[in-house]
């Protein structure tokens, strides 16, 4: 089997045979809330792995851009889950050592949530934008609109169970 077929194998394992059914209508792609920021489409991404496209497949933004809204799932006329596609693809990419550029931003929520038991918003987006600068326009844009109708408190409260919420996290990050 070559290293393509293998690929092919692999993301046909994790998201499931009926990936082989796709005729390529495009409707993932219509029904994505993100696809203007895409490249490929989730359509193409399907077509890329159906070919056995490694590189392309796995070497793009598509992949991290995905928000899991399953409405490519719901409106495939072929019964398909391209999210699955997308996860499955993610799954090889993490296994490959690749990781998006939120996977800073999901260490930092989950240490928080180990930390505190809930999300300190300020901290959080202050953490987050010391790795990934880029978003500091827009983060400060939204954060002021949001402070100033009382949705995010500039301090940080701890809740109660601090220790039980820790002891969870830590248990899911052995599994």
């Amino acid at each position: 089997m070559t290293g393509d077929e293998q690929f092919k194998h692999e993301v046909l394992r994790l998201a499931g045979q009926e990936v082989l059914t796709c005729i390529q209508c495009g409707t993932c792609s219509a029904s994505c809330p993100t696809a203007n920021l895409m490249d490929p489409s989730i359509r193409k991404l399907v077509k890329l792995c159906l070919e056995g496209n490694k590189e392309e497949a796995l070497h793009n933004v598509t992949l991290w851009l995905c928000t899991s809204c399953l409405l490519c799932t719901v409106r495939c006329p072929r019964g398909i889950r391209p999210k699955a596609v997308v996860s499955a693809l993610k799954e090889i990419a993490e296994q490959e050592g690749q990781r998006g550029k939120d996977a800073a931003y999901e260490e930092f929520f989950l240490k928080q949530i180990r930390d505190y038991g809930r999300i300190a918003e300020l901290e959080l987006t202050g953490q987050f934008l010391l790795v990934f600068p880029q978003g500091a326009v827009q983060s400060m844009q939204m954060g002021l609109e949001l402070v100033t109708k009382g949705k995010i408190s500039l301090e940080t409260e701890k809740i109660k169970g601090r220790d039980e919420v820790k002891r969870i996290v830590e248990e899911l990050r052995k599994a």
